[in-house]
């Protein structure tokens, strides 16, 4: 009986020994990867010195935001404009706001880390703070967003397993709307007090999903304008040349889009067989994986309906 309660005891001991050995090992590497640099290059060529593990990360566009926060990177803090979206805002809960107008705020947060657009008029000024990273829109996808987030914050492989979850996920709901979308057109419309603006395929607004994911294409007139720049605005007279056979008509909540009232609107084919996806753009604005996944639910809620 005493052998056999030694025995139990050391094997304990030495499971209890080898778990305090990984934590430790897990904490050095940690400990050791602080304060190291790696070169990083954006998606314009630039190479920036970053830290190897970035901990005080300031996101200075909504856009980078939703990435860092699915591989577990959460920033000290983050653009005021995220508290205009549901997703991120939530997302985001408990995180600084910051106005990128007021440099000082940033430099308040000592970041060793800043991401922000290409276009920022105050990129000089953030590089005096700390190691500032941008991307530029009209370079790079959110799958080129998605993996140069996963890279410049070390987490590659989760950047990697949640694109390729995220394309088999599509290519199957690709199959499951095949007999409602193969071969249609679709277009991009979000009602504006000027109009109609109208946006490419890659900005957001359920574009993503239902261009390169389930494989809707644009009318040939509107890709024809939209193809060398985010979005065109256009008058409601525009609209028989531009509109596809789905609609997808972006709204900020439930704001009235006064294009819906007008003669063009109410004869135009995709109205008059129901084929018009409502989004609201305060939780379908961006493209990066927590708003993705957002907005395929509501998506596909409403081509349920059209089946």
């Amino acid at each position: 009986m005493k052998k056999t309660s030694l025995l139990l005891i050391s094997i304990l001991l030495l499971i209890f020994l080898a778990a305090c050995s990984n934590s430790e090992q897990g904490a050095t590497q940690n400990e050791s990867s602080v304060g190291k640099t790696k070169t990083f290059t954006t998606d314009s060529g630039d190479k920036v010195e970053v830290p190897v593990n970035p901990q005080r990360i300031v996101v200075l566009h909504p856009a980078y935001v939703g990435a860092l926060i699915k591989f577990g990177h959460m920033p000290v803090g983050v653009s005021y404009y995220v508290d205009q979206d549901e997703v991120l805002n939530k997302a985001t809960e408990g995180i600084v706001r910051i106005d990128p107008e007021k440099v000082e705020s940033i430099t308040n947060l000592k970041p060793d880390l800043i991401i922000a657009t290409a276009t920022e008029p105050n990129l000089n000024k953030y590089k005096q703070i700390a190691a500032t990273v941008t991307f530029d829109s009209m370079i790079s996808t959110y799958k080129d967003n998605t993996r140069l987030l996963g890279e410049l914050v070390g987490e590659e492989e989760q950047a990697q397993s949640w694109l390729k979850e995220w394309q088999e996920t599509m290519a199957q709901d690709a199959v499951e709307y095949e007999g409602l979308i193969k071969g249609k057109t679709l277009s991009i419309f979000q009602s504006s007090p000027k109009g109609l603006i109208s946006f490419n395929t890659d900005y957001g607004r359920g574009g993503e999903i239902l261009y390169d994911g389930y494989g809707f294409v644009q009318p040939e007139a509107l890709a024809e304008i939209t193809k060398d720049q985010f979005n065109v605005t256009l008058s409601n007279e525009d609209l028989p040349k531009y509109v596809g056979d789905f609609i997808i008509l972006a709204t900020i909540g439930n704001e009235p889009a006064p294009v819906t009232d007008t003669a063009v609107w109410k004869n135009s084919k995709a109205v008059q067989e129901g084929k018009v996806i409502k989004l609201d753009l305060s939780v379908t604005r961006y493209n990066d994986p927590i708003s993705l996944e957002a907005q395929r639910d509501i998506i596909k809620e409403q081509l349920d309906n059209m089946k």
